[in-house]
């Protein structure tokens, strides 16, 4: 195993979403369906890697992934699939396109803030502060009482800092860079959904 941060030490997991990132976009500027979702469905072992509190989690984001796909093969852009939704007035359905894009688009913040946070000098924060931290600036806002009560059990028992690091290889250089290239895309997403009406700011 690579000591964290040793030279040369790249995640098998974190080098793959850095390159997914790059490779978003059409010709035309557009967001694409299947390589957003294919970089989205990349992101789902970094839960994996968080242990088994973790696995309800990471069964919501792969659920909103999966809801997205049924209408990939119909919709190349993937703001095309919350435009058809609007279209037919069903933007507004929790079980609607827009709505997982939504909490997708959290759950991808939240890996985002973990991986910075860890990434961060000097290095030494315990995971679980880190993942608390990503989180109470993430999902916390918009989740209720049984929500939040339910994802604070989760972020009692993360592994230590050392065993999640180790675990990708300690590859903080991909932690960071996956987090850099994540930010134009979720940004990109969220002005999406503002501009539209479909940021529901609403508590489940």
């Amino acid at each position: 195993a690579f000591a964290p941060g040793a030279p040369g030490a790249m995640s098998a997991v974190l080098a793959p979403i850095a390159a997914s990132l790059g490779a978003l976009e059409s010709a035309d500027g557009a967001i694409q369906t299947e390589p957003f979702l294919a970089a989205c469905r990349l992101v789902l072992p970094v839960f994996d890697k968080l242990g088994v509190a973790f696995a309800a989690a990471k069964s919501d984001v792969s659920g909103n992934i999966e809801r997205l796909a049924k209408r990939a093969p119909d919709h190349a852009a993937l703001f095309d699939i919350c435009r058809a939704e609007m279209a037919a007035g069903t933007q507004a359905s929790d079980a609607g396109c827009c709505k997982g894009l939504l909490w997708l688009k959290r759950f991808l913040e939240f890996a985002a803030n973990l991986l910075e946070g860890l990434a961060a000098e000097p290095r030494t924060a315990p995971l679980k502060e880190v993942a608390h931290g990503a989180y109470a600036t993430t999902l916390k806002p918009y989740h209720g009482w049984l929500a939040s009560s339910a994802f604070a059990v989760v972020l009692q028992f993360p592994p230590s800092r050392e065993a999640f690091v180790n675990s990708l290889n300690g590859d903080y250089e991909n932690m960071t860079e996956v987090a850099r290239r994540m930010r134009p895309m979720i940004e990109r997403v969220h002005k999406f959904l503002k501009e539209n009406g479909l940021h529901d700011e609403s508590k489940v």
